[in-house]
Order: C-alpha cells, then structure tokens, then sequence
C-alpha cells in the first residue's frame, strides 16, 4: 500500500486528484487530505506516509518556502508538487529545493501521477542510501569525518538555541601502529572494529560516536548533570567506564593484542561558544596527557 498525503487548499482540486487515484489499476492507495501546511506536518508527526502531494499556494505557505518547511519537518518523505502553475523556471526551482517531480493539475491523470509517486519514493530511498554511505565508515560503521561535522554542527545550533552545554571526547586506540606492523592490517582493521565496539557499548545511541579517520574516534555526548563537575572528575569517570569495558573485553575476546584507548574531553559552554574545531583542539591536548601518563601496550 502507497501512503499519500495530499495538502491542497482547494475542495475542487482535492477531488480532482482523489477521482485520479481511484481511477488506478492498483487500488492499494491510501489517501489523506488536509488543507494548511501546518496541519499537514502535525499529521506528519502522528502517522507514516510514503509520499505527499503538495500544492505550492496554501493558506499558510507559499512558494517555494512551502517545500523548505515541509522537507525542514520532514526530510524522509518524498514531494510531489502539484501546482497550476506551468512554469518551466518553478518546476526546477522546485527540484533544486528538494522535490522528486513537479505536476501540473490539469495535465494528469492516473498513470502520470502513479508513476510520479513511484519514481519519487524510488528516487528518494537511492538518495537516502548515497548519502549515507557518504557519511557513514565502511568498516565500523560509525560515523566518519564528514558524517561527523554533519551531525555535530546540527547538534550545536540546537543545543545552542536550548542554551545547553555538552561534551566532547577525543578517543584514540593505543598500538595501532605496532599491531599493524606485528600483526598485519588485518589485525589493525579487526582492532579499529572492536574499538568501535567498545565506544557503542560505553555510550548511548542517540550519542554522536564517529571515526574521524586513522585510529582517531571523536564523540560528543550531551550535559544531563544537574551540577557542573570538573573536566577532570568527569574525565576520569568516563576512563573509568571504557577501562573496566576494555578489561573485560581483553579477558574474555581471545585476540592476540591487548586493546587499549586514551581519551581526553572538553566542555561546551552555550554562554562561552567557540567553534567545534577548538573543542576537538583542547579535547585532543587532554587526550594526549592520558597518553603519555599511560604504560605503552602493544
């Protein structure tokens, strides 16, 4: 079944386009219709849909400012513009500010609208899969660099807005060199992947855990003390974790290293902003002084 959500100010053209798909061989559609934009995205909130159909002229919305905020609440569902206006210009301004198709209401009918919808949602879920192999590394899956900057920016203009601080962590494996070089790459990769593992264990879900590349893992997770405590009783707390995770790990995995991390971390303070490659500076410097206070391991 192919979930449409059509916002159409107009009763006429409502009909029109609900006459249209009835007129469909494949009878498994599902229709919902409201008229503002604004009531389209709280029924957005509240059930799935496959594709929407979008007028550009609504009461509350008009232009292509009604493609942004519809993509802004809904960047997964796929956008059909359905508009009387034949204007070739609009059609690939609509494209370029991220709808699938771009139909005229008087120029369709069953087939040309069902197929739009299927291309749209097809087309969609092959840009969804690009762009996360673009942000995602292929050997841990974790975030990579890219993927990284993406999500953290995102994550500080929000916590921003909200005036809420947060942490980031600096992580590297230790001996990455030496068990590459005693072991081969294949190890080092092996070693990388249980790291990876190590982090998603230690940490939530809806943490931003990312490898920025190498053996350098980065993860900032949000302030939720009701106190401020220091970086270094944090800091510590944090070592503590992923230590008695990485003793288990080694007395129990049978690998023929002995998997270690140091790690350093650094505040964000809303009411003192500096920018996320300062934080990854001062956060990388105190990961370092965890380094050389440690016992090499190879």
């Amino acid at each position: 079944m192919i979930k449409v959500l059509l916002i159409e100010d107009n009763p006429g053209d409502a009909r029109l386009i609900r006459e249209v798909l009835s007129d469909t061989d494949n009878q498994n559609i599902a229709l919902k219709w409201v008229d503002q934009l604004e009531t389209g995205i709280e029924l957005i909130n509240k059930d799935a849909f496959d594709v929407v159909l979008l007028d550009l002229s609504l009461p509350d919305s008009h232009g292509m400012e009604t493609i942004i905020s519809f993509r802004e609440q809904a960047p997964a569902i796929p956008i059909v513009v359905l508009t009387g206006l034949d204007d070739e210009k609009v059609a690939i301004n609509a494209v370029q500010h991220g709808a699938q198709d771009y139909l005229i209401k008087g120029q369709v009918n069953s087939s040309v609208i069902m197929r739009s919808m299927r291309y749209a949602i097809e087309r969609h879920r092959l840009q969804d899969e690009l762009y996360n192999l673009s942000i995602i590394d292929e050997l841990t899956s974790l975030y990579n660099r890219r993927g990284f900057f993406n999500q953290a920016q995102q994550f500080m203009h929000v916590n921003g807005q909200e005036g809420n601080g947060f942490y980031l962590i600096v992580a590297d494996l230790d001996g990455m060199k030496q068990i590459n070089d005693s072991h081969g790459h294949h190890m080092g990769d092996l070693a990388l992947m249980d790291t990876a593992n190590i982090l998603k264990e230690v940490f939530f879900d809806s943490d931003i855990i990312a490898r920025m590349g190498g053996d350098e893992f980065t993860v900032i997770l949000p302030d939720t003390h009701g106190f401020s405590p220091s970086l270094d009783t944090f800091e510590q707390e944090i070592i503590l974790k992923i230590q008695q995770r990485l003793h288990s790990f080694n007395l129990s995995a049978g690998r023929i290293y002995q998997l270690s991390i140091s790690l350093g971390l650094f505040h964000y303070n809303p009411a003192m902003p500096v920018t996320l490659g300062e934080l990854i500076i001062q956060a990388d410097h105190r990961m370092y002084t965890h380094k050389k206070g440690k016992v090499k391991v190879l």
